[in-house]
């Protein structure tokens, strides 16, 4: 049986965001004469502007409820047994939290890293170490990434690394400011060799001789250097002794190409590999293991890397608690995890898939109502159904659940579960990176990215006010207005088809420079919200026949799906900053971009019985109809 969850939000704030379309289907002259206010009414009368702020809106109230969910999650060490990723991170948290079972530990977590720093013999064996320690989840000497490009495929990136302080500028810095740190990372490192083996009466001796080889790799990185893509048999020539493809492979990547920065710090780095003896390589490893893993260990790995960067580098008046870094370094590193928690409880699936169903329509509406366009060629008419049929529209988060099969963490071992999440990156960059978004799940947000022909649409965004699990008409036009917005702006025109295109559109900015900006003599930018306007009137007209396509919809569903609408955009304003931003912005305000497009529509007069000379309805002639 399914887990009921409490209410996660106040219940004003539930009301609020769940007030829209009953209440405001009522009285329907008003809306005949301000639809957006009459729609909107409750939500203004209730919510203010907060002091000091330029504008509060439906969408800054969903904003805040993403973060406010967002929270939950990460504050969880329990979580429902059937959500299995926030059972996951529920382990994660609560192991950050168990001092005693860290201090249990000992070093048995990194035991088997050093056993492959131990096994160096000779020189040539440092490259394969490097490699093999990389593949068990600690990235020495070099910093690997696989990242997306602007076309949204992944590629391989081999940057500088192996420098235990932030910024090369720290090392033979002559600043009196500068100098201490560089000290104290020393007897840092000292203490960290202690304790992974070296002899107390020459681990000061080898300290100084990691931060020696820290400052050669320092030296040669320079500020500023970019990465150049160049063939992985080119890339190997550029590092010969790092050994590559053996670093690639380690990562479990194949590539035929790579982004490498500046020839230096690999110059320097396979200097370092050849002439530095097998011992001081051991000894600067074991020191880069200790350092990187400090602050999941016990206290005496952990004290002194949290008075180094805690409090000394970074100005902490006490050590960051472990269990809060844990949350930092998860939202930096592994958003997926948090976004795959996120909607896993906050998004479920029949309304995920409501959302799936509501998008199809609006692209199938989208793709008749082009080839029904009379303005455009052939041509334009098969580059637009091409481009909207291949177009990838996501709704929630969708990477594969089997992603998340082979990460188990202990509730004992934070260590282990360090290394065990590293190796999981690993093993999905690639995956990672094609799944990539440009916001987290708890951000609401939609957008279309043109250069992937990708429409996205955040979990924290498929709540009210956009959509419910009533399945009311009013998820048309809402969420469906939202979709055949961004499906609009997709479309791009060449030629006649876009003198065409640009004809039909042109008779909106008149429309929206008659308005007042503010109520009072500043008039709306028509021609700087052109682009936002058409693709409002584009998204309603396309949404509208998505949802008669289900079957004419009567009375009552016609006000909901525009009262759906105009839900998404009530918001407060100071007047003079409203006014000021018409000379720069790309959007109407709130007010025009549900007015201004519903005057265009005669399916709005007639569901709200507007007729003769009334605001909401524009003359016949003077309506623009883009895809009607």
């Amino acid at each position: 049986m399914p887990l009921r969850m409490r209410p996660l939000f106040p219940s004003l704030l539930t009301a609020l965001l769940a007030a829209g379309p009953v209440a405001a289907q009522q009285r329907a002259p008003l809306a005949c004469a301000d639809f957006y206010g009459h729609a909107n009414a409750a939500w203004l009368a209730q919510n203010k502007l907060p002091a000091g702020a330029p504008s509060y809106s439906r969408w800054d109230q969903l904003n805040a409820l993403g973060v406010q969910q967002r929270d939950q999650v990460m504050a969880a060490t329990t979580a429902p047994a059937n959500a299995t990723v926030s059972v996951r991170l529920a382990d994660l948290f609560a192991s950050a939290g168990d001092e005693a079972a860290i201090e249990a530990q000992g070093i048995r977590p990194i035991e088997p890293m050093l056993a492959i720093v131990n096994k160096i013999r000779r020189p040539r064996d440092v490259a394969p170490a490097i490699a093999a320690l990389h593949a068990a989840g600690m990235p020495v000497i070099v910093d690997l990434q696989v990242l997306r490009d602007a076309r949204g495929n992944p590629y391989a990136q081999v940057g500088p690394g192996g420098m235990g302080l932030p910024d090369p500028g720290f090392y033979g810095n002559a600043d009196p400011l500068v100098q201490p740190v560089e000290a104290r990372y020393q007897a840092a490192v000292a203490d960290w060799l202690k304790l992974t083996g070296s002899a107390p009466a020459k681990a000061a001796a080898e300290a100084a001789a990691v931060l020696q080889m820290e400052r050669q790799l320092a030296k040669a990185t320079l500020p500023g250097v970019s990465f150049t893509v160049m063939p992985t048999a080119e890339a190997e020539k550029l590092a010969a002794g790092l050994g590559l493809r053996n670093l690639l492979a380690a990562h479990g990547l194949k590539a035929t190409e790579v982004a490498m920065t500046g020839p230096e710090f690999f110059v320097a780095l396979d200097q370092l590999i050849a002439r530095t003896k097998p011992e001081q390589w051991k000894a600067y490893l074991r020191a880069h293991i200790a350092r990187d893993m400090a602050p999941t260990l016990g206290k005496a790995f952990h004290d002194p890397w949290a008075q180094l960067y805690d409090v000394t580098l970074r100005g902490q008046d006490a050590p960051t608690p472990r269990a809060l870094r844990a949350r930092w370094v998860l939202e930096a590193r592994v958003p997926e995890l948090i976004d795959a928690a996120y909607t896993q409880r906050f998004l479920p699936v029949p309304r995920q898939e409501r959302a799936k169903a509501i998008a199809e329509a609006v692209r199938a509406a989208a793709i008749e109502r082009v080839g029904q366009a009379t303005w455009l060629s052939e041509a334009g008419k098969a580059g637009a159904r091409q481009r909207l049929g291949a177009m990838t529209v996501q709704l929630g988060t969708e990477v594969p659940d089997n992603v998340f099969d082979d990460l188990r963490f202990s509730r004992d071992n934070l260590a282990g579960n360090v290394i065990t999440l590293r190796k999981w990156l690993m093993k999905y960059a690639l995956v990672r990176a094609r799944f990539a978004w440009p916001a987290e799940q708890w951000q609401p947000m939609v957008t279309y990215l043109p250069k992937e022909n990708r429409l996205l649409v955040t979990a924290a965004t498929l709540q009210p006010p956009v959509l419910d699990d009533g399945g009311s008409a009013a998820d048309f036009g809402s969420l469906g207005g939202l979709v055949a917005q961004q499906m609009s702006l997709a479309l791009a025109f060449e030629g006649a088809d876009k003198a065409a295109w640009d004809k039909r559109i042109a008779p909106l900015v008149p429309q929206y420079a008659a308005y007042s900006a503010t109520g009072g003599a500043t008039r709306v930018n028509g021609a700087g919200t052109l682009v936002q306007n058409a693709a409002d009137l584009a998204g309603l007209e396309i949404a509208w026949a998505a949802l008669n396509a289900q079957g004419k919809p009567d009375a009552a569903a016609a006000k909901a799906f525009f009262t759906g609408w105009a839900s998404l955009w009530p918001r407060q304003d100071v007047a003079t900053a409203l006014a000021a931003a018409q000379a720069t912005t790309a959007h109407a305000p709130a007010k025009w971009r549900v007015n201004g497009p519903l005057a265009n529509l005669p399916a709005f007069a007639e569901a709200f019985g507007c007729k003769g000379r009334v605001a909401m309805q524009r003359p016949a002639k003077e309506q623009v109809a883009l895809w009607r």
